[in-house]
């Protein structure tokens, strides 16, 4: 599976100003370019967000996601994404039984309509 994952860390930087208070020297250090600042350290790794990324999933899971999210949109995109994935519905059920409901009627009309369209060709 290949997915996107979104980070930021802080940079701790320094500068010493000359002012006659704390306020001053603070007004300074907002109005100072960052070149004036020297950088000290790199910490704090924060991962923000994790997404499956959409060459994980066919055409048509893609279009079944896109018609979810534009007529029914109750279950968040990881999720729906997480259900097309999960082969085992009972997996899926334990760790998102208040969307799987949905997403699963959702899945059964998709199909349906896909059988009705072969159908009647």
């Amino acid at each position: 599976m290949k997915y996107k994952v979104t980070a930021s860390y802080t940079i701790t930087c320094i500068a010493e100003v000359e002012a006659d208070t704390a306020d001053d020297a603070h007004l300074q250090a907002k109005t100072m370019d960052g070149e004036n600042y020297e950088q000290k350290e790199l910490s704090n790794w924060t991962v923000q967000s994790v997404e499956l990324l959409p060459e994980n999933f066919t055409e048509e899971q893609q279009a079944f996601m896109d018609a979810y999210h534009s007529n029914v949109g109750s279950a968040p995109s990881e999720v729906v994404k997480l259900f097309l994935l999960n082969k085992d519905h009972d997996d899926f059920y334990e760790d998102h039984s208040e969307y799987y409901s949905g997403l699963a009627d959702a899945h059964g009309v998709w199909e349906d309509a896909k059988r009705y369209f072969k159908e009647a060709k």
